[in-house]
């Protein structure tokens, strides 16, 4: 029987596997476990990454994790320290000479392109929303670009009792400020609990940039729940940009997010994540 855990905002659905060993079957659309399945070979042996059993087409089976998401704001610091030490072992593990959104048409292959695009893409993307904003182009990373998971909200970060990653059919390749913002922007996280994540991360580098990330994903994450009719959930991110949940009637009519198909679910790079953020 589908297991209750998550279903993946109808998407997905999860059944468990009693094993040897225990896991979980999750059954949904070929491409986006396809996709998830190679993140998971790529990030094999990381502690804190489920370890894939078996794929087939329309099927992942991969390690169970038996624990529960929990409100990062429940975290202390030593457990958002683990969260960003793990997220440092994803952010090191391979790099790429290119970066995309998945709807893009092609990669940017130089990494301040790829953070003018993507600052270009958040402010279209409010624009079409009914909200004008400039977003200045983060800082560019040094090459090459990084494993990003993507879709840092808490529902994808279970906790056994450590933290584990699940749900990878988002990870590309990216700058790691960007996962970093997003999980700050997405979750809430106020200044405190997100030095407790720097210090277990480490890169000092990444979290230079971080400022410059956080607008692009608000505006991103706003954007989103404005086209899904959730003004009341694009407000918190709408104010860190000092903007009102009131749309600027001028503004153009709404469509998808910073240039993808709008979809039944929020989508990272211009999306909240699988699971609505608090």
């Amino acid at each position: 029987m589908d297991d209750p855990l998550a279903l993946g905002g109808g998407r997905f659905s999860l059944t468990r596997v009693t094993g040897p060993p225990p896991g979980l079957c999750k059954r949904g659309p070929a491409p986006e476990l396809a996709h998830e399945a190679a993140a998971l070979r790529l990030l094999r042996g990381v502690d804190g990454i489920p370890a894939l059993h078996r794929h087939a087409p329309g099927c992942l089976e991969m390690a169970f994790i038996p624990g529960a998401p929990r409100d990062l704001g429940t975290c202390g610091p030593d457990e958002l320290r683990a969260l960003g030490r793990l997220l440092a072992h994803v952010h090191a593990r391979a790099g790429a000479d290119g970066a995309a959104l998945p709807w893009w048409d092609a990669p940017e292959h130089e990494p301040a392109a790829y953070a003018a695009r993507r600052a270009d893409g958040a402010g279209d993307a409010l624009a079409r929303a009914g909200h004008r904003i400039r977003i200045a182009p983060p800082a560019a990373m040094t090459a090459p670009f990084r494993v990003v998971h993507g879709d840092l909200v808490a529902a994808n970060i279970v906790w056994a009792p450590g933290p584990h990653l699940v749900d990878w059919e988002f990870w590309r390749y990216g700058d790691p400020a960007e996962d970093l913002a997003y999980l700050a922007e997405a979750n809430g996280l106020d200044d405190a609990a997100l030095a407790h994540v720097a210090d277990g991360h480490a890169d000092r580098g990444a979290w230079a940039r971080i400022a410059g990330w956080r607008p692009v994903v608000a505006a991103e994450i706003a954007a989103w729940w404005i086209e899904v009719g959730r003004d009341d959930l694009a407000a918190p991110p709408l104010a860190r940009l000092g903007l009102s949940p009131a749309s600027d009637p001028s503004g153009p009519p709404r469509r998808g997010d910073a240039g993808g198909p709008a979809s039944g679910t929020p989508r990272s790079g211009a999306r909240p994540g699988s699971s609505p953020p608090a």
